[in-house]
C-alpha cells in the first residue's frame, strides 16, 4: 500500500493561500487573472482548465455542465480543486488519511463552521467513494473552502458557496426519502444567509430501512473521516406507553453501538404475544453498563471500516415491530441528538445537524 497523502505542513500552506484568494465571480476572465497574480499557469485540457502551480501540484477547474444552469448566476466555474496526493488501500486508510489532511486544516484556520455528507450517489463534485462523502466546510458567502474525499484521496476545493449550497438543498428537497447525508452547522463565523433543505420522513419501514442500511454503511466511516463522533437514541411510541420513550441508543464513530433501552427491553419482556430481546438478537447488557446507561440489551459492536448495515437496520426494523411501533414517522431523535460537539466537546458552538439519510428530526 502507498501513501502519497501530503505531509500536514503543505496542505496547511496551501488551505491559508486558498483561504485568501479571490476568486471574482468565478469567470474566466477573473480566474485567469487570479492565476497570473499566482504565477500560475492555465492550460486547457479535455475535461477542463487546468493550473499548473508547481509548489503546491496542478489543480483542475471545474466547469458548469447543463445541469447545473440552475444553480448560478454568473459563474462559468465551481471548483477549483487541489488533489492532496493519492491514497491507496481499504476504506481505513481512506479514511485516516483524510482525518489527518483535516487535523492539518484545522491547525491552519481553526474549526469549521460546515461539516456533513455528500449523498454518495449525486455529489456535487461529480465523484464520491463508495466509503462515503465526508466534507469540511470553512464558508463564507461568497466563496467557501473545502476538504472533501475524492475517489484517489482527500481533495482541497476553492468553490463558490450558492451553487454548492443549492445543489445540497435542491437534492434533498426533491430526492424525498431516497436522499442520504446530513448536513451540520456551526453558528460561528459567515454562515448568513445559508438556507437548509426540510426532512423528509417515510411511512413505510420497508422502505426506511433502506435507508437505515445507506445511512449505517457510510456514517461511521464519514464521521470518523470528520474527527468527530455521534451519541444519540430514537424515541419511539408504542402501545401501553403515552409518551414515547427511548428505544435504541446509538454511538457512532471509530465503533459503532446499537444498544436497546430499558424501557423497550421491559416492553418485550412482559409482552408473552412478543418475541424477547434474544429471540430478536440482543445480548442482555452487564449490570455496569444497565445502571451506567440505562440499557438492558446490546447490540453487535463494529469498527468503522467493519459494519454490518444490514444487519443494524433489520435489528432496528424487527425490534420495532415487535414493539408495535406503528411507522417510523413514530421516531424521534433524542434531546440532544441533532447535534455535535466540536472536536474538544465544545457544545456552545456545536454543530446542528440535519439528518437526511436517517429521515428523523429532534424530540417534539
Amino acid at each position: 500500500m502507498t501513501n502519497l497523502l501530503w505531509p500536514a505542513e503543505r496542505i496547511a500552506t496551501l488551505g491559508t493561500l486558498l483561504w485568501k484568494l479571490d476568486p471574482g465571480k468565478w469567470t474566466e476572465a477573473d480566474l485567469s487573472r487570479m492565476a497570473v497574480d499566482q504565477g500560475w499557469r492555465w492550460e486547457s485540457e479535455e475535461w477542463g482548465p487546468v493550473l499548473r502551480t508547481r509548489s503546491h501540484g496542478d489543480a483542475w477547474l471545474r466547469p458548469i455542465s447543463d445541469h447545473m444552469g440552475i444553480h448560478v448566476v454568473h459563474e462559468e466555474y465551481v471548483g477549483l480543486h487541489f488533489p492532496l496526493g493519492r491514497v491507496e488501500g481499504q476504506t481505513r486508510e481512506r479514511v485516516e488519511a483524510f482525518r489527518d489532511a483535516g487535523r492539518a486544516l484545522r491547525q491552519a484556520l481553526g474549526e469549521p463552521n460546515v461539516i456533513g455528507a455528500d449523498d454518495t450517489r449525486v455529489p456535487f463534485h461529480g465523484e464520491a467513494p463508495l466509503w462515503g462523502a465526508p466534507f469540511l466546510r470553512w464558508r463564507r458567502s461568497e466563496h467557501s473552502l473545502e476538504l472533501r474525499a475524492g475517489l484517489q484521496g482527500p481533495v482541497l476545493c476553492l468553490m463558490p458557496t450558492s451553487p454548492a449550497e443549492g445543489w445540497y438543498w435542491y437534492h434533498r428537497e426533491h430526492g424525498g426519502d431516497t436522499t442520504a447525508g446530513f448536513l451540520g452547522v456551526s453558528l460561528t463565523g459567515d454562515v448568513g444567509g445559508m438556507s437548509l433543505a426540510g426532512i423528509t420522513g417515510s411511512d413505510d419501514w420497508k422502505s426506511y430501512t433502506r435507508r437505515l442500511v445507506e445511512a449505517f454503511r457510510t456514517m461511521p466511516a464519514e464521521l470518523t473521516a470528520l474527527d468527530l463522533r455521534r451519541s444519540f437514541g430514537f424515541h419511539g411510541r408504542f402501545p401501553g406507553e403515552e409518551s414515547g420513550p427511548w428505544v435504541f441508543h446509538l454511538e457512532i464513530g471509530e465503533h459503532v453501538e446499537l444498544n436497546l433501552d430499558e424501557a423497550a427491553g421491559d416492553a418485550l419482556t412482559k409482552r408473552p404475544d412478543t418475541p424477547s430481546p434474544e429471540e430478536l438478537g440482543w445480548v442482555e447488557a452487564t449490570e455496569e453498563r444497565h445502571l451506567r446507561f440505562g440499557i438492558s440489551h446490546c447490540g453487535p459492536r463494529y469498527r468503522f471500516d467493519e459494519v454490518n448495515p444490514v444487519r443494524l437496520a433489520m435489528l432496528v426494523l424487527e425490534t420495532a415491530e415487535a414493539l408495535g411501533i406503528h411507522s417510523p414517522d413514530d421516531l424521534s431523535l433524542t434531546d440532544g441528538g441533532d447535534t455535535i460537539p466540536r472536536p474538544g466537546g465544545d457544545w456552545r458552538t456545536a454543530y446542528t445537524v440535519s439528518d437526511y439519510g436517517l429521515g428523523v428530526t429532534g424530540n417534539p
